[in-house]
């Protein structure tokens, strides 16, 4: 044996003379991963499973009760040379079983207690698993008569016309969700809504109702195709965070022979859940405000997000990673590669010589080494996103769950695993000969990174959002109350001595003024008989005539307001014009605009928590790409930057609902209201020939270099600073 499988252990004195067999009810299926052939153990009695190469089987497989462990073992060396299993290793291996029931041996009180090791260990991680993340599984019914009844009715979805009919689905659904893109994002604005919550909650349940028994079905569905394995005998109920969800236990399809089937039975789940979105998009998408609208748009969210972030995504321990798992050939992915860094760390830096190495093949390190990384940045990435959108979607009340939830991950996954290793840096026996070289390599490496992030100086940029209008913008109102009779169509060239913008009448206000002139006239009959007979009376009607003249000119000025004009040359623009014609216009109300296209500006939306830091630290050229248009970059220059906060956004192409970024609040008297207050950049396209009124752009303006964990900490402080509103 090589320094690396140390041939002999000091505990094999307390096996070697133990007969244990295999439970007479355990069964045995040969698989293949990468070449090599696998034995999978199965006791169906408790569906435990354990997967063994080829001379561990071997060594198992001579266990029959009557010859002893040690005999054994010089069996296997005899006729398998290096490949047969260490001491250590059968030691290991007897442990495992035992911990599954899948061997039977009458155990002296000290070989019982070597072999509870193993089972005591997992019993360890088991409950610090269930204590840190209050992970309770609690069975409830055995659903396996239920399958056997339904699984002949429903059995066809998991066939190749079923995948059909799921490509149609998934394809009418997207058509739908595609067409009312906008106003699908707008809406998520509303779904942790304290009254949208328990629905919430309970489309959930639902939808893991019909995940599950997507599996359950699947493995029973696949289980009689083999002729074997395909129970599922628990089903039941998971607390995870104190929420309970539904589960089921469909492990025995780990037993398939086919991979591609066991494939089908660990994504029918999300396969469920995808058809459900898409049917829900379809009903979301034909109904108006209502239960039915909101319910199928908390299928549309839940299913969506748990797809595409959670179980459909392999890089997350959920069930996309067991299919990639299963599908790459290469078990227990996510622990190997975890391994394997650490075999590159205490082999190269620390280094250690007597120390395995978990890949077995060029395959498994290339994999290794992409998988272990972007695991674990994105379950780093994915629990930001899910703290920052927690934190601008739960509303004030409920806001106290995101330090909870932050406060959890921070233990979880950097106090707790620094103080492990910490310790295991102190006091491990695997450092014994090299714990000088592995702490100043550690504590110089971590030096060196701290002082790269927080010394070195880099680019800093900020973008924000804006729309591209005319220089010279004036917006149209509606001056007075009136019928539109006559307008211009919208896109012409205007001017104030040019035809009329719109043209409008108000038979009220007409009359009114007819009704003045004649109470006019009456007015300067009586004066002209007063002057005759009464001089102070005729002084009082004057001044009454001259009152009414100024009535008088008020209204003839409202009239002559109906008639508007460009206040300036250039176009004018009103989209929706020619609706208007015929339609009783209020004033004050918005018509169109009037600008010149010969100079542009550019309008941007910067929040409140950065607008400090535009004014102080951004240079004034900045870069602009056009939305829908990444190839074209455009260089402008910060113009002004207004002081006054408030919430009427440039432009609808800015909020959400348009596929801004901008958060917008409902509001039936301004739909363009901003969720917070925000400044207003105007910038000065250095080009704008090729840039067109109305085109959303993004604004990349690069600040003053500073050092990474200064950008950290600003970006940190800026989120806190838009919470707490300090």
């Amino acid at each position: 044996m090589s320094v690396d499988r140390p041939t002999f252990h000091e505990a094999w004195y307390r096996v070697a003379n133990l007969r244990p067999r295999l439970l007479s009810a355990v069964k045995v299926r040969r698989q293949e991963f990468r070449g090599q052939l696998w034995h999978v153990l199965e006791n169906p009695t408790n569906n435990q499973f354990a997967r063994l190469d080829e001379s561990a089987y071997r060594f198992v497989g001579a266990l029959d009760g009557r010859r002893t462990v040690a005999e054994v073992w010089q069996w296997c060396n005899e006729n398998l040379g290096d490949a047969a299993p260490t001491q250590g290793e059968v030691i290991h291996l007897l442990g495992q079983l035992h911990a599954m029931n899948l061997l039977y041996a009458d155990l002296p009180p000290d070989a019982e207690g070597l072999l509870q090791r193993y089972q005591r260990r997992v019993r360890r991680e088991v409950l610090g698993y269930l204590s840190n993340l209050l992970f309770i599984r609690i069975p409830l019914i055995d659903p396996d008569p239920l399958l056997n009844r339904w699984v002949g009715v429903v059995g066809w979805l998991y066939t190749w016309v079923g995948f059909l009919l799921w490509l149609g689905l998934i394809a009418t659904g997207l058509y739908f969700v595609i067409g009312n893109f906008g106003e699908l994002v707008a809406q998520s604005a509303d779904v942790l809504d304290p009254s949208n919550l328990i629905l919430l909650y309970l489309t959930f349940v639902v939808l893991k109702v019909c995940h599950e028994f997507s599996h359950a079905f699947a493995c029973k569905k696949f289980g009689r195709l083999n002729r074997s394995a395909g129970e599922v005998h628990t089903m039941g109920v998971m607390f995870l965070v104190f929420f309970p969800l539904p589960y089921v236990d469909a492990s025995s399809a780990w037993a398939f022979r086919g991979k591609w089937q066991r494939a089908v039975v660990g994504m029918s789940g999300v396969l469920a859940e995808v058809a459900l979105a898409a049917v829900a998009a379809i009903v979301w998408a034909r109904t108006s405000t209502g239960t039915v609208h909101i319910i199928a748009y908390n299928v549309i969210f839940v299913a969506s997000i748990s797809t595409l972030l959670f179980n459909g995504n392999p890089l997350l321990r959920f069930d996309a990673y067991y299919v990639l798992s299963d599908l790459v050939e290469i078990p227990n992915l996510a622990q190997r590669s975890k391994n394997y860094l650490y075999y590159l760390v205490k082999r190269y830096i620390w280094g250690l010589k007597r120390i395995l190495n978990p890949a077995h093949s060029m395959g498994e390190r290339a994999w290794f080494t992409v998988y272990g990384p972007a695991s674990t940045a994105y379950r780093v990435f994915i629990s930001i996103r899910i703290l920052l959108f927690l934190n601008d979607r739960l509303p004030e009340e409920l806001f106290l769950l995101v330090p909870l939830f932050a406060s959890a991950a921070i233990i979880g996954w950097l106090i707790v695993p620094l103080g492990r290793f910490v310790k295991y840096m102190a006091t491990g026996p695997e450092l014994a000969r090299n714990r000088r070289q592995a702490v100043l390599s550690t504590v110089g490496g971590l030096a060196l990174t701290l002082g790269m992030l927080g010394l070195i100086r880099m680019p800093d940029h900020y973008r924000i959002e804006g729309v591209v209008e005319p220089a010279e913008l004036a917006l149209v109102h509606a001056q007075t109350d009136g019928f539109v009779t006559a307008y211009l169509a919208s896109e012409s060239i205007a001017s104030p001595d040019g035809a009329p913008l719109v043209e409008a009448v108000n038979p009220d206000l007409d009359a009114r003024r007819k009704s003045l002139l004649a109470e006019r006239r009456v007015l300067e009959i009586r004066q002209r008989l007063a002057e005759l007979e009464e001089v102070a009376a005729a002084q009082i009607l004057a001044r009454q005539i001259a009152a009414l003249d100024e009535t008088i000119a008020r209204v003839e000025s409202e009239l002559e307001d109906l008639t508007l004009r460009a206040p300036f040359a250039g176009v004018w623009v009103a989209p929706e014009i020619e609706r208007a014609m015929g339609t009783y216009l209020r004033r004050g109300e918005k018509i169109g605009f009037v600008g010149t296209l010969e100079a542009l500006i550019v309008r941007a939306t910067a929040g409140q928590n950065v607008a400090a830091l535009i004014v102080e630290q951004a240079e004034p050229e900045v870069q602009m790409r056009v939305k829908g248009r990444p190839d074209a970059t455009f260089t402008g220059r910060i113009e002004k930057v207004f002081p006054a906060g408030h919430d009427i956004l440039p432009s609808e192409a800015l909020g959400f609902g348009a596929g801004g970024s901008m958060a917008t609040r409902p509001d039936p008297r301004r739909y363009q209201a901003a969720a917070e207050r925000f400044f207003e950049v105007r910038i000065r396209p250095a080009d704008d020939t090729s840039l067109l009124t109305g085109q959303r752009v993004v604004t990349r303006i690069r600040m003053k270099d500073k050092p990474i964990l200064a950008q950290w900490y600003e970006s940190a402080r800026r989120l806190f600073q838009r919470r707490f509103r300090i």
